[in-house]
């Protein structure tokens, strides 16, 4: 037997780049902005607690860095919401999954339908307002965090789950 190892010109290598990425539901910024006004509404509040509670901070200069502080958090939450938003997008093939997503920090995540070991279809009270749903993927290569996808139609979501695992099924019976 003889070992055969032919090289593959970079060229003739397909490029994800050139497929295209659906965005998520619109609806999902809403969400985030719902999510986010909760935890900002909760910080606010204990930091309110703090200073009528503790005499000491009743100065000028920490009442300004708290609400610096809290201001710019806000607009960085905003900013990253509205840029961000931007960038979350997915596409399904025939064999594998993209999803794409970041905004100082960007990923491309591509899944192979055959590692994918379990997937999971997700909805949260707000979400199933705006008929939205999260898959998250449970992959072989769990070395590193599995991914999720946030913002799909509810009824897409349960298509490409019934999807994955049908080919995940097919697969199984191929290697039989």
């Amino acid at each position: 037997m003889e070992y055969n190892n032919p090289h593959i010109p970079i060229a003739t290598i397909p490029q994800f780049q050139e497929i295209p990425l659906q965005r998520v539901e619109p609806d999902y910024k809403k969400v985030l902005y719902f999510n986010w006004s909760i935890v900002f509404t909760i910080v606010i509040g204990i930091l309110v607690a703090v200073f009528i509670s503790n005499k000491e901070l009743h100065t000028w200069w920490a009442v300004t860095i708290a609400v610096i502080t809290v201001v710019c958090s806000m607009a960085i939450t905003v900013a990253s919401i509205e840029i961000g938003f931007k960038n979350r997008s997915w596409a399904l093939r025939d064999k594998d999954f993209l999803f794409k997503n970041g905004w100082l920090f960007q990923s491309t995540h591509i899944i192979p339908f055959t590692k994918v070991q379990h997937c999971i279809l997700k909805t949260g009270p707000i979400s199933r307002r705006y008929k939205l749903a999260s898959l998250r993927f449970m992959t072989a290569a769990s070395h590193q965090r599995d991914v999720s996808i946030n913002g799909l139609s509810q009824i897409d979501a349960e298509k490409i789950k019934g999807w994955i695992m049908e080919k995940n099924i097919e697969h199984a019976r191929e290697a039989i």
